[in-house]
């Protein structure tokens, strides 16, 4: 409530541990207590936001946010999750009130396949809205290091999609989400809150945020054993390119979207 009272005349705020999507209205789910952005929706529109847009990243369906809102023509909700992922939902034909669209991608989905989602659908979509207000989550559980799903995404997609929707969003809040990684969380949230301040990431990171990132400490499950971080998790906040031939997958399910799209415009 208090990031949707800072943005009441505009701007930008950062909530990184914030993003909790699976919450229900009777329970809690998948990590989640309490729905966050869905009290965040809520929050904007006290403060006087007519039309707002969610937006998830993560690599798991925002299933708590798509309950709340999926007969409300008034709060888009648009998912790009991997198919066959907990919790299950998301599916592309799914569409609430004509305003819910859904994107499965399948395992292996990268830089590339990213770039083309948001080229040919979070963005057209988010712009035919006209909302005044955007929540975007972020999960980092799509980064290729992350061990709850099998997407193989950099960090580079997170911040090419946070540079994008930033001139779309009369209002943006930023959550952060899933990410199992310490790393590669800390990287990665960290370089999207650079890019709304509008501060480049170095190319190698001064002592002391290394010091930050080589005192995390990560158990493998059932083991007992740490896991010993690779030295550009902890140099550099940027992440290589991952990219790819184009998945024929998402080529198909993205065409079938914008079919949609040019009905719904």
């Amino acid at each position: 409530m208090l990031a949707a009272e800072l943005l009441r005349e505009g701007g930008v705020a950062h909530v990184p541990g914030a993003g909790t999507h699976h919450a229900l209205p009777d329970r809690a789910s998948g990590f989640c207590y309490l729905n966050d952005p869905v009290f965040a929706v809520l929050a904007l529109r006290a403060q006087g936001a007519r039309r707002v847009a969610y937006v998830d990243l993560d690599a798991h369906h925002g299933d708590g946010v798509e309950l709340a809102f999926r007969d409300d023509p008034h709060t888009l909700v648009l998912s790009v999750h991997e198919e066959g992922r907990w919790p299950g939902t998301g599916a592309l034909a799914d569409r609430g009130a004509g305003q819910v669209w859904n994107l499965p991608v399948p395992r292996g989905f990268h830089d590339d396949d990213m770039a083309r989602v948001l080229d040919h659908l979070i963005l057209p979509v988010v712009e035919a809205f006209g909302p005044d207000a955007v929540v975007l989550q972020c999960g980092a559980d799509g980064l290729l290091e992350d061990p709850q799903s099998g997407l193989a995404l950099s960090n580079n997609a997170h911040a090419a999609a946070v540079a994008a929707i930033r001139p779309l969003s009369p209002r943006l809040l930023l959550l952060g989400g899933g990410g199992y990684n310490p790393w590669s969380v800390a990287r990665c949230w960290t370089r999207l809150w650079g890019i709304l301040a509008g501060e480049r990431a170095p190319g190698t990171l001064p002592d002391s945020a290394r010091a930050v990132l080589a005192g995390l400490r990560w158990m493998r499950r059932g083991s007992g054993r740490a896991i010993e971080p690779e030295m550009r998790w902890i140099d550099t906040l940027e992440d290589p390119p991952r990219g790819g031939l184009p998945s024929s997958e998402v080529r198909a399910r993205l065409g079938m979207l914008r079919a949609r799209l040019r009905v719904w415009q």
